[in-house]
């Protein structure tokens, strides 16, 4: 079986799950973004998500505005609201300031980045631009306030596990000139999740 994952410091290589978590089709090549790969979105702290790929783009009706309490999510250990599968969890934000790192990992593009609502957009983070051990869909997000879609096809949001300051915690944000992880949302934006190995 073929490893998906990436380095998150100097000769350190963690496993990640090949897909988005709520993928519907993990057959296809995990490096090629479709919409069967593109998964669900989920709230900072919710085990479950709050929309699908197949979910209407518009407003939701009952949209959750409920902040997940601190420590609904974990960086040290998976907790019972840990939306990812046995044998893995959110990642940190430390483990993903790794992956985004350039001096650890080569990053590349695929896809037009353009805010059309595509599924054939994604950052790939890997030892060359030719060899993509690890590809993250550009899902774009759900609005905080009415979980209407935004930016997919031009942006990719992932929570990580970490607390911020307030009612926010930190995520991964990829757009088409870069990768980084040093920012914080509100907890009650819809991102995706992609899951590390324990």
């Amino acid at each position: 079986t073929t490893k998906c994952g990436a380095y998150i410091s100097a000769g350190v290589w963690k496993e990640f799950a090949c897909y988005n978590l709520g993928a519907t089709d993990e057959s296809l090549d995990p490096n090629i973004p479709t919409q069967a790969i593109n998964g669900n979105y989920y709230q900072w702290g919710y085990k479950d998500p709050v929309a699908y790929v197949s979910t209407p783009n518009g407003a939701i009706s009952g949209w959750n505005t409920t902040v997940a309490p601190p420590g609904a999510w974990s960086d040290s250990s998976k907790t019972g609201n840990d939306p990812c599968p046995t044998g893995f969890k959110v990642p940190s934000h430390d483990i993903w300031l790794g992956v985004v790192n350039t001096t650890l990992n080569t990053v590349s593009n695929s896809g037009s980045w353009t805010d059309d609502g595509n599924f054939t957009t994604a950052k790939s983070f890997g030892p060359n631009s030719s060899t993509k051990t690890l590809t993250v869909p550009s899902a774009g997000y759900r609005d905080f306030g009415n979980g209407s879609l935004s930016s997919r096809g031009s942006l990719g949001f992932y929570w990580t596990s970490s607390l911020g300051n307030g009612n926010n915690a930190y995520r991964i944000v990829s757009t088409q000139t870069l990768a980084y992880g040093t920012t914080v949302s509100f907890r009650n934006f819809g991102y995706s999740v992609r899951c590390i190995s324990q």
